[in-house]
């Protein structure tokens, strides 16, 4: 577990804000202007576990490419966790830590409800978990050895 000051994650280890939106394409030309960022795209058939049970859904996302802090922008999948709730908030801040499990369940024994988990294949254990804070505000806890495929370039 990554904790400083008793906390799960590490305020350090914070590397993109997400926000999920309807038109990923649009979103970007959009924001890229105003943000004077470019983006790297990416996207996956994942496995994704949550209240309605376990499905394969399609993702697509696009990452900033500059700074230790990136922006997330995530194609909305009606009837999952990326839904649009309200155009232009943040939906959740993605952590990378060492141990997924204990985190997961650190955040859980803190009242951070775990609403989600992806995997990329079936049998493997999920890369990242999803929790609701009592605030609305999701948490993405990513296991940090991905760090090399989601982040390639840094």
């Amino acid at each position: 577990m990554n904790a400083v000051g008793g906390g799960v994650v590490n305020h350090t280890d914070l590397f993109h804000t997400g926000i999920v939106v309807d038109d990923l394409a649009s979103s970007k030309e959009e924001l890229g202007a105003v943000l004077g960022v470019t983006w790297r795209e990416g996207g996956a058939e994942v496995r994704l576990t949550d209240v309605t049970g376990v499905r394969t859904v399609e993702t697509a996302y696009a990452l900033s490419t500059s700074g230790p802090h990136h922006i997330e922008l995530v194609q909305s999948i009606p009837e999952t966790l990326w839904s649009v709730v309200a155009p232009g908030h943040a939906h959740h801040l993605g952590y990378w830590v060492d141990d997924v499990s204990s985190a997961a369940a650190e955040l859980e024994r803190l009242g951070s409800a775990q609403v989600a988990s992806i995997a990329i294949k079936d049998g493997r254990p999920p890369m990242c978990t999803y929790h609701r804070s009592r605030s609305g505000l999701y948490l993405e806890i990513v296991d940090r050895r991905m760090r090399p495929v989601l982040l390639p370039d840094s």
